[in-house]
This record gives structure tokens, C-alpha cells and sequence, in this order.
């Protein structure tokens, strides 16, 4: 499994519209064959970690270079926020 973590900055006026716009997005992400999952970790500090699990980076790919993953991101490929990516293995 892979687990994506984006690190987002959100200014605290426009969080609730950030979140809906995850929200919005779950519809779309769902048809991708391998995407298991989108959690939104929301901190103190305001801004917010969106944590995707895929199957694979192939998974991963086939989103990541569609004209949907345009669309969620404004037309940006890259570069926007933070991201991290995990190889996962749950164990219970």
C-alpha cells in the first residue's frame, strides 16, 4: 500500500472551503481503481494533512495524470503544499 501525506497551509477564513472542497473531490477519487482512502487531519496551527492510501504507484499514477487530478489542484501538477509518500503495511 501507499500512503501519500500532503501538508497543507490554509489560512483559518478559508478552512471550512478547503475541507468541503476534499469533501466535493471524494466522488471523483472513488472511480480510480486502487484508491482505498482519503483522511483530512485538521491542527491547531490551521493547517491541514490530507493522508491518501492508494494500492499502488500505479494506483497513484493513473490519478495523478488525469484531467480530475487538474481539476482538484487548479490545474497545478506539482509543487503545491507539502507531500510525503509512505510504502504502508497494516498490522492489525
Amino acid at each position: 500500500m501507499l500512503v501519500i501525506v500532503n501538508k497543507i497551509q490554509v489560512p483559518a477564513e478559508h478552512l471550512q472551503m478547503a475541507l468541503r472542497g476534499f469533501e466535493k473531490a471524494m466522488p471523483g477519487m472513488k472511480q480510480f481503481n486502487g484508491f482505498l482512502g482519503l483522511e483530512l487531519w485538521t491542527a491547531e496551527d490551521g493547517s491541514v494533512t490530507a493522508v491518501s492510501r492508494w494500492e499502488s504507484e500505479a494506483s497513484l499514477a493513473d490519478y495523478t495524470n488525469s484531467d480530475l487530478f487538474k481539476q482538484h489542484h487548479g490545474g497545478i501538477t506539482s509543487g503545491a503544499g507539502q507531500s510525503t509518500s509512505y510504502t504502508a503495511k497494516i498490522l492489525s
